[in-house]
């Protein structure tokens, strides 16, 4: 095997020729590999979570003799994390990333810089003080395609993602890159930067892009240890909670005002970890339009930029949920060819752009940038016909509603009326719903609205389309109507109950729009 010209100490190279050599990662991508295991390990934790209970339980019992099995573990996670980093190899020659790696198991991977889609740069606040970026090559296959070099010098790792974009723009990748002359504080010819995002505004998305639901799903294993050691505490206080929800001593009114309160407190606590994540992820937000690629740079202690070339763009979603609504804000999807592989990656949810809680005319003015002639604004949306509602109230609320006065009625009145009240304000979200659906279209674009109380747009190209589907069971047929579901690279959307004619209209329009367009999908 042939040494490495480059070693750790040496300053950053002034071009890709000496990564034609088989190199050695810097020793600082040691804790990137231990950090990589500690996270396959201990990441899913969904998965763990009955070992970690079990663990919990033998660390109360014998506490001694488990730190001492939690020490080897780690130190054992820790040493194959090093032999990962000791045999992992990577050259770049002839327009082609080749890496070894491997313990047992040795792998050998060639990513030509065609088949690369995506390079992600990402800076974990370990390599803040060394200025060392990781690179992530993200292909259209599966997850095991995906590269990642941990801790390449800054100038060298921009070099390499210049040289790719150079080398699928059709120009010779190494020796541009070698020309090039790059800086740390370099920016790119004609770099417009559209967006950036404060602490307040992502305040108000983790506020409203919380995940309760989430959160209490996975800590349901813990909820018994978590409730005994609250309950030790209180007892330590003298409040006795257990007699606050005793039915047999409080009133219906107390219990109920003692449950909502609760609920609230937990809500409270949960929405504080969502704001903390979103900081974590979106701090000092930025988007940027360089060439023909829209760039995405954030992150607090991992900084990341990702980068979407412009062609691959799919369609743009502006998403506004009920709190979005109540805070005047909303989020702007810029969503992108989607493969059956990306949602396992890693790191995928950081290979998406989006841009958090933006004011409307903010999201209107990013829009109008991608999309310059869109007529959102000016569409008349059609409505869905009034038997979108058919299926959804005799399949599910008055079976529901008569399931419900069954068993409450006879005995407790008063939980048989809140029943019939929430049975109403379901029914009045599905009406919502229904009134909210719409759709429209102009020569380039097709337009859909949905949402309850907030509102999600769609603006989509018409030339961008996979195929489509016009679907009629017989509950339709005799009022005429038509369940259009349109395909693009990025998913679906369906409209339904929508009248025949008009769905045939927009399917036959869209069929030649994208059979005469000349513009690319990709």
């Amino acid at each position: 095997m042939i040494e490495p010209d480059y070693v750790e100490g040496d300053s950053a190279p002034e071009s890709l020729l000496t990564l034609q050599q088989w190199q050695r990662l810097s020793a600082i991508a040691l804790f990137f590999f231990c950090l990589r295991l500690f996270k396959t390990v201990f990441g899913n934790i969904g998965y763990l979570a009955p070992t970690l209970l079990v663990f919990y339980q033998g660390m109360q019992r014998y506490p001694g003799y488990s730190a001492l099995a939690l020490a080897a573990i780690s130190l054992l996670l820790i040493g194959v994390g090093i032999l990962h980093y000791w045999v992992f190899r990577f050259r770049v020659i002839d327009d082609t990333v080749e890496i070894h790696s491997g313990i047992l198991r040795k792998k050998q991977l060639n990513l030509p810089f065609s088949r690369i889609q995506n390079v992600r740069l990402l800076q974990p606040i370990y390599y803040r003080l060394s200025d060392h970026l990781c690179i992530v090559l993200d292909t259209a296959g599966s997850s095991q395609q995906e590269a990642q070099l941990a801790a390449l010098p800054r100038v060298l790792a921009e070099q390499l993602q210049q040289a790719i974009y150079l080398a699928k723009a059709g120009q010779p990748a190494v020796v541009a890159a070698a020309e090039q002359q790059s800086t740390q504080a370099a920016v790119p010819a004609g770099e417009q930067l559209l967006c950036t995002r404060s602490v307040k505004d992502l305040v108000f998305y983790g506020i409203s892009n919380n995940r309760v639901m989430l959160v209490l799903g996975l800590a349901a294993p813990f909820y018994k240890p978590i409730t005994e050691l609250v309950g030790q505490q209180l007892d330590a206080l003298g409040l006795d909670v257990a007699r606050w929800f005793n039915p047999d001593l409080q009133s219906w009114l107390w219990l109920g005002l003692a449950a909502l309160a609760l609920t609230m407190l937990l809500m409270l606590l949960i929405t504080l970890l969502s704001i903390a994540a979103s900081v974590l992820s979106y701090y000092q937000f930025q988007l940027w339009h360089v060439g023909d690629r829209y760039v995405r740079r954030s992150g607090l202690l991992t900084r990341h930029e990702i980068s979407m070339k412009a062609s691959r763009l799919q369609w743009l979603q502006l998403q506004q949920d009920w709190v979005d609504k109540l805070i005047g804000r909303c989020n702007v999807h810029y969503e992108q060819v989607h493969t059956p592989y990306s949602e396992y990656q890693e790191q995928a949810e950081h290979g998406k752009i989006m841009v958090p809680a933006v004011l409307p005319a903010a999201a209107a003015r990013l829009l109008a940038e991608v999309y310059p002639d869109n007529q959102l604004a000016n569409s008349v949306f059609g409505t869905v016909n009034w038997r979108y509602l058919v299926p959804v109230f005799a399949g599910f609320c008055l079976p529901l509603l008569l399931v419900s006065q069954y068993v409450f009625l006879p005995m407790q009145p008063v939980m048989a009326m809140a029943s019939l009240l929430a049975i109403a304000m379901l029914v009045g979200l599905f009406l919502l719903r229904w009134r909210r659906f719409g759709y429209a279209m102009d020569a380039n674009y097709l337009y859909i609205r949905q949402g309850v109380i907030g509102t999600d747009y769609y603006c989509v190209p018409l030339h961008k389309l996979q195929q489509l589907s016009i679907k009629q069971h017989w509950f339709m047929q005799k009022a005429g109507l038509k369940h259009l579901t349109l395909v693009f690279a990025s998913g679906s959307l369906t409209i339904p109950y929508m009248p025949a004619a008009a769905a045939e209209a927009i399917a036959n329009y869209a069929l030649y729009r994208a059979e005469s367009s000349n513009k690319g999908w990709m």
